[in-house]
């Protein structure tokens, strides 16, 4: 018999429970966003239709194609690396932004503030890995950046996100995460 997406989703809510009890968190701390790339509109809707409401999108050509057909209360997020000139394409369609990552794409997001009611909630992107490969801000610029962030009348800073490093092994990604926490 077929998994179905509320077994999946209710295997996940267990998990994340008792991830919680390790870490003497409470669960509301803890906030699921579903990253559904490559998934056609159908799915998002599912998924929002299921009552999930943050929907997490890693390319602007798929929230572009998608976002005009969903309905309900879900929320998108673009998790993935913008580039400045898609800005004006996608602001009316996310209501979070994880990667922001240089002063440029702020000035650019601003300037594009007209297509849209509101700010765009904001984490500021840093690459606390220092891989080539990877985008975000260096630790010495994130306070000047967050700065800027919350200067911002196009976005609203809501704290900082980091990938951890491929191929180290947990030890490197606790580093990782652990310079975030002190960031």
């Amino acid at each position: 018999m077929a998994e179905t997406l509320h077994d999946r989703y209710e295997k996940l809510q267990e998990r994340i429970i008792a991830a919680c009890k390790r870490a003497g968190r409470p669960r509301e701390s803890v906030r699921l966003i579903v990253v559904t790339k490559t998934h056609p509109a159908e799915t998002l809707q599912s998924v929002i239709n299921f009552g999930i409401r943050d929907i997490g999108e890693n390319r602007v050509q798929e929230i572009l194609q998608k976002a005009p057909l969903l309905t309900g209360t879900g929320e998108l997020h673009l998790v993935g690396h913008l580039q400045t000139n898609k800005v004006g394409k996608v602001m009316p369609h996310i209501r979070w932004i994880h990667s922001v990552d240089r002063e440029k794409l702020v000035l650019s997001m601003e300037s594009a503030s007209h297509k849209r009611n509101g700010k765009i909630n904001a984490l500021v992107q840093v690459n606390t890995s220092g891989e080539r490969a990877k985008h975000g801000c260096s630790p010495e610029e994130c306070l000047r950046l967050c700065e800027r962030v919350c200067e911002s009348k196009a976005l609203a800073f809501r704290g900082l996100m980091t990938i951890g490093p491929l191929g180290r092994g947990e030890s490197g990604a606790r580093k990782s995460f652990e310079m975030l926490r002190k960031l």
